[in-house]
């Protein structure tokens, strides 16, 4: 991996103090995240351990986390971390961040020309370098990132409408916080799903679950509680 890349845990992976991984060395766990959630860090060397396992050297770069700006040695295992950016272009990708995306007149993200939400299906003509980072040039000639945690090769299915079987409650927050109705078990109440989210998306020692958007804040995906209808 290139110094100066920028990578993303898949499983759950320990940062260490030095490149010999023990529970003495390790500074912090990462918990195994959903793709949006992923934890990143910019890998700032290399070295190996006393037995010669290779190791990233790498600070973390998660602004939103407490966690941000610690530094120390990661697993270079591709079965455990994988680079952030797309390296190569794909035909269509979805948007996946709840935000939504920005599409730019300049390789550099400069020049806003257009927005994107969560689950529309962009087509994609290229993939440019910019730095140790990547674009994807659309149809049009604008350009977008290639953050695997913004978007997603190929086409995102998404429940268009789910039903309660039991009581169910909508909340402000994906953390399922600060409630702001309840719906009755007798009412099985149908709901349009407008996006999706996960819970803990800045707490990286905790795992995620997945939420679904609905008109006046966010509700349980759980199967146990909801159905999908559509």
């Amino acid at each position: 991996m290139t110094k100066g890349a920028i990578i993303s845990p898949t499983q759950k992976v320990g940062l260490y103090a030095t490149p010999d991984f023990s529970s003495n060395t390790r500074k912090q766990w990462y918990a195994k995240k959903s793709r949006m959630n992923r934890p990143m860090f910019r890998v700032t060397g290399t070295a190996k351990s006393k037995n010669g396992t290779p190791r990233y050297q790498v600070i973390d770069v998660n602004s939103q986390g407490k966690t941000a700006g610690q530094t120390g040695y990661m697993t270079t295992n591709t079965a455990d971390v994988t680079p952030t950016y797309y390296a190569t272009t794909h035909n269509q990708l979805t948007v996946i961040n709840p935000s939504g995306i920005n599409a730019y007149g300049q390789q550099n993200l400069t020049q806003q020309k257009a927005h994107y939400r969560q689950g529309q299906v962009l087509t994609i003509k290229n993939i440019v370098t910019q730095g140790l980072t990547t674009r994807f040039v659309l149809n049009n000639g604008q350009f977008i990132t290639a953050n695997k945690k913004l978007v997603q090769a190929g086409t995102v299915k998404l429940p268009k409408r789910v039903q309660a079987k039991t009581a169910v409650n909508r909340y402000d927050t994906a953390n399922l916080t600060q409630r702001n109705h309840h719906y009755a078990k007798r009412a099985h109440a149908t709901f349009t799903v407008q996006g999706w989210a996960y819970s803990n998306a800045n707490n990286f020692s905790k795992r995620d679950t997945l939420r679904y958007k609905v008109t006046g804040g966010y509700m349980t995906a759980n199967t146990h509680f909801v159905r999908i209808v559509d």
